[in-house]
């Protein structure tokens, strides 16, 4: 019988059979795009279709012909929100881009197969995005590319990072963690800030970005192969790095069970607990809060960093019928302008890094003190979010064993043994 999944595959694929737009080719001629276009976008919470209307509001006045109809998908993190997509498009919706992260360039482009190539749009617009190719970090620009070919332009990205509350540091008589603190420095920060029903340090695990994936890069390991041809959860490097985090639970006790992100934020203000690991998109939470007692740090290595990264883009797709205007669409969203939103205002940031490095220098304005770190981890190691094909079937299993995990239901060898079994039809070569 055919899982929910593979269904919506099919039936995807029929979509796009029967499109005529096929691999959507570039219009002979010159005429200026117009029309409208059906742009899919993560509904995550009440600010984000409005700051979108925002964005569009700003592009019609670039091109006023072009009208943006905004469709919205839902989900917990980026997995379901692909789910969503993945269940608009068989419903019969017929996006012609839509906002994806890393997560799920592998599966629009190899498993869905309805993710179109750039580089003619690019190469027609050369002169037009010089500006913006130079001011992008080209591991950002690379990390959209499948094949040899580019599948989106970056718009905004995040690292995993360290967040601590500065004064229950000094109330602890500790000295802020330098930029090269190993896993150990760590343990003994969390240690010495576990104090008086307070924590050292909190987690959320609702996604495989921020939960676990930061501890098993630092400890050298991987959940997928580089291919993305096999699970590797087995790996020692990967047990240990999940035996640590469940060690901070239970053995060490300076880390609560796994608990929400909106939830790690207050409790960082409240000092509750003095670390947190997150990417940029805190600020909103802490300054509406008016909280600015905190400076972030690299990621812990053991002993060697290697930090956490995912990027944000937008693909056309082969579903729509209107590819030259979502192009527009896509060309206006590398802007420096538009990239200058994502910093927000001193009075109302916003959570995401710019893909551009003259846009995001002006973090520098805006707290931590440290705020340049989000980019500069790029100076560093770094490495991408695994996002295989089925990226979301992939984190639905993995979060479910590192849920049994953190609960002290399962040992790590156990769940990993049997989490390893279950990726093995989800995560393989030709899938």
């Amino acid at each position: 019988m055919l899982n929910r999944f593979t269904k919506w595959m099919l039936r995807v694929a029929l979509v796009a059979a029967v499109l005529t737009v096929g691999t959507l080719p570039l219009k002979a001629q010159n005429a200026k795009p117009s029309g409208t276009i059906k742009f899919a976008f993560w509904n995550n919470g009440p600010d984000a279709q409005p700051g979108w209307e925002k964005i569009i509001a700003e592009f019609n006045k670039q091109d006023p012909d072009i009208q943006v109809t905004l469709v919205s998908a839902t989900g917990n993190n980026w997995g379901e929100y692909l789910d969503g997509v993945a269940t608009l498009i068989a419903g019969g919706e017929k996006p012609d881009l839509m906002w994806v992260a890393t997560e799920g360039v592998q599966l629009l482009v190899n498993q869905l197969k309805i993710a179109v190539p750039l580089d003619d749009y690019m190469a027609k617009d050369k002169d037009a995005l010089k500006d913006y190719l130079t001011d992008v970090n080209p591991q950002l620009l690379k990390a959209f590319q499948v094949g040899g070919k580019q599948y989106e332009l970056p718009y905004s990205w995040n690292p995993m990072v360290i967040y601590y509350n500065k004064t229950r540091l000094k109330d602890a008589g500790l000295e802020p963690p330098k930029a090269n603190w190993t896993r150990d420095d760590f343990l003994k920060y969390a240690q010495a800030l576990t104090t008086n029903g307070k924590y050292g340090y909190a987690f959320d695990n609702s996604g495989v970005f921020v939960s676990a994936m930061p501890w098993i890069y630092a400890n050298g390991g991987a959940i997928v192969s580089d291919d993305f041809c096999k699970p590797t959860v087995t790996d020692p490097k990967v047990e240990d790095a999940l035996q640590f985090m469940q060690d901070l639970i239970y053995k060490y006790k300076v880390s609560p069970a796994p608990t929400p992100l909106n939830t790690l934020f207050q409790s960082l203000q409240t000092g509750d607990v003095a670390m947190i690991g997150v990417g940029r998109w805190a600020l909103p939470a802490l300054y509406s809060a008016k909280f600015n007692d905190y400076d972030i740090v690299n990621w812990p290595g053991n002993p060697n960093q290697l930090t956490e990264f995912g990027i944000d883009g937008f693909p056309m797709l082969n579903t729509g019928t209107n590819p030259d205007a979502a192009w527009e669409f896509i060309k206006f969203m590398t802007n420096k302008e538009v990239e200058e939103r994502l910093l927000g205002t001193v009075d109302s940031p916003l959570g995401n890094v710019p893909a551009r490095k003259s846009v995001a220098d002006e973090m520098s304005k805006f707290p931590p003190a440290n705020g340049l770190l989000f980019y500069n981890v790029l100076n560093s190691p770094a490495k991408l979010v695994p996002a295989p094909p089925r990226f979301n079937q992939m984190e639905s299993i993995f979060i479910r064993y590192t849920g049994s995990i953190f609960a002290n239901e399962s040992t790590v060898s156990d769940a990993m043994t049997a989490a390893q079994n279950e990726l093995q039809s989800v995560v393989k070569c030709g899938s």
